[in-house]
């Protein structure tokens, strides 16, 4: 790992080393689409309950999809999309619901994390480092949010 950062902070903007293939960028990323849009649809069945600040974060997290698609449109594949998911059961209970997505949220956080250990290509690296700050942006925001609850 220290290897890779001492890369990137020499090499700046540049890459050298081998990196994933365009078909092995779209196997890595078509996953974490899937579950950006779970999540999208469990932030859209709890809005009432979030504050502004999260659903103004919640925007980006919907901008953050489309990013993340196009990564997989300019690797030549086919990007899953809401069409492919199916419709999310949150529970009745508000305040389980805020529960659930914040251990929703976690789990992506970790997953694009552990994404950031593969040798993606350098737009590939920036666009999952963006998903990674909105996602432990909205963590912040979620565990405030259920701090004040009881469940």
């Amino acid at each position: 790992m220290i290897f890779r950062e001492v890369k990137a902070a020499l090499l700046k903007k540049g890459w050298a080393g081998q990196t994933l293939s365009r078909n092995e960028t779209v196997e890595r990323l078509n996953p974490l689409i899937h579950r950006h849009i779970v999540l999208n649809q469990t932030y859209r069945a709890v809005w009432d309950d979030l504050g502004t600040e999260l659903q103004a974060e919640c925007r980006k997290a919907l901008l953050d999809v489309g990013k993340l698609t196009e990564t997989v449109h300019s690797s030549g594949g086919v990007a899953v999309s809401s069409v492919d998911t199916t419709k999310i059961d949150v529970a009745v209970d508000r305040s389980e619901a805020l529960f659930e997505l914040k251990r929703r949220e976690e789990a992506f956080v970790a997953a694009i994390e552990a994404e950031t250990a593969v040798e993606h290509q350098i737009r590939t690296r920036a666009v999952l480092s963006r998903l990674l700050a909105h996602g432990r942006q909205r963590l912040v925001l979620l565990r405030k949010i259920t701090s004040t609850r009881r469940r």
